[in-house]
């Protein structure tokens, strides 16, 4: 793996000498463009939720809570 990634490293540099030296002239001969997308109809899918019936509400309640002793040793 690390002779191939050496290997494209070392065509990358020669690539980019050649380039900064005029050895290798890149020119555009045609311009480009994106493809064309059509998007036609269609339609979301359709759902029905039974969910219960939520109230909310308050109340007066009486809690017991328990009582808790630490004794030190």
């Amino acid at each position: 793996m690390r002779f191939i990634g050496g290997l494209l490293l070392i065509l990358l540099l020669v690539l980019a000498g050649g380039i900064a030296t005029g050895f290798i002239d890149l020119q555009k001969t045609q311009e480009g463009r994106l493809p064309e997308i059509a998007v036609k109809g269609g339609s979301l899918p359709k759902y029905e939720a039974s969910v219960a019936k939520v109230e909310v509400g308050k109340r007066k309640e009486t809690v017991e809570v328990p009582t808790v002793d630490v004794q030190k040793p």
